[in-house]
């Protein structure tokens, strides 16, 4: 069955004259739903919001339930309204789409909503990438965002203070990065969801866009994957975060920090997204990606097994291809 909306009656939560979407990307962050993003939006049938990328509505992040430094620009859909507006250049196509990885992150909000906005024949898609080293370059793009001042060992170290104080998951990077749990609540809301690593579209994009297609229900259709969006890395003027400048101050206010130190001398990383939601912009020749600390590293490998192990039991599948080489 196709993941079209004329598939199905109006779902519990939709009202007629509504749009909502038939398919997801669900994220995880930084596991390359964004190049998936343009991809499908290549397709002649299928709509991805213009806006944004993001539509941020099912997991109610829009709410104000959770911690988000206010400087940090962040646009979500708090109201059935602000989702829907997102919508408003919709022009017919069959498949309408919706990429948001805070989706994955709050997944126990996140599915029963979907599930009663969009009902069960909604297609659910998610990518997720090798637990490590998906929690350093989320790290990395915090602090490339001027929204992380402690070191990656400091702010590891933080997250239980974090998920005390109810910190958006954008800052809970090895939490993020447990995927059995979250992939589990999906799953028991949409059986049939589809469930990819970035090994595989990295490996072979054109196949794995292919695959997406049929998934999804898709007339096969040919899209340029040369290119690869919202890539990693940080300014070299802020490997003094990564050395441990501000660990000092890693309990502090972030607003406060900000204010003292970047808001002054750099107002570009201010309310500047691209269409991504990336800012600032990436600029050639100053961007570096450092290593990750190679203890920290040993540390999250152990920290880790368990997790992978989890979600080899819930996909049926082998991830050795996550876990380090002899």
């Amino acid at each position: 069955m196709s993941a079209s909306q004329t598939d199905i009656s109006t779902p519990p939560g939709a009202q007629t004259g509504e749009t909502w979407p038939n398919f997801l990307v669900i994220g995880a962050p930084k596991s390359g739903t964004t190049s998936l993003y343009h991809y499908l939006s290549q397709h002649p049938d299928v709509f991805l919001s213009p806006v944004r990328k993001e539509g941020r509505f099912f997991s109610g992040i829009g709410e104000g339930a959770v911690y988000w430094p206010r400087y940090y620009h962040f646009d979500t859909a708090p109201g059935v309204a602000d989702y829907q507006s997102l919508f408003e250049t919709h022009a017919g196509e069959s498949h309408i789409g919706d990429v948001s990885p805070d989706y994955y992150a709050y997944a126990d909000i996140a599915a029963p909503r979907a599930l009663n906005y969009c009902g069960p024949h909604t297609r659910i898609i998610a990518l997720l990438r090798n637990p490590v080293e998906r929690t350093y370059s989320h790290y990395l793009q915090n602090v490339r965002r001027d929204a992380e001042f402690a070191s990656f060992a400091r702010a590891l170290d933080d997250e239980p203070r974090r998920i005390a104080q109810n910190w958006g998951f954008q800052w809970l990077y090895a939490d993020t990065s447990c995927y059995a749990r979250r992939i589990a609540v999906w799953k028991t809301h949409f059986p049939h969801a589809l469930v990819l690593l970035q090994d595989e579209l990295d490996a072979d994009t054109p196949g794995v866009v292919a695959r997406v297609q049929d998934y999804l229900g898709l007339t096969p259709h040919p899209v340029e994957v040369s290119k690869r969006y919202n890539t990693g890395g940080i300014p070299r003027s802020r490997l003094a975060v990564l050395d441990g400048l501000f660990d000092a101050r890693a309990t502090d206010p972030f607003e406060d920090i900000h204010a003292q130190y970047i808001a002054p001398r750099d107002t570009a990383s201010q309310d500047a997204p691209t269409a991504d939601g990336v800012y600032p912009p990436l600029v050639e020749g100053e961007i570096t990606i450092p290593p990750m600390p190679e203890a920290v590293r040993d540390q999250l490998v152990t920290r880790f097994e368990p997790e992978i192990a989890a979600l080899e039991r819930l996909l049926d599948r082998n991830l050795d291809i996550w876990r380090p080489g002899p």
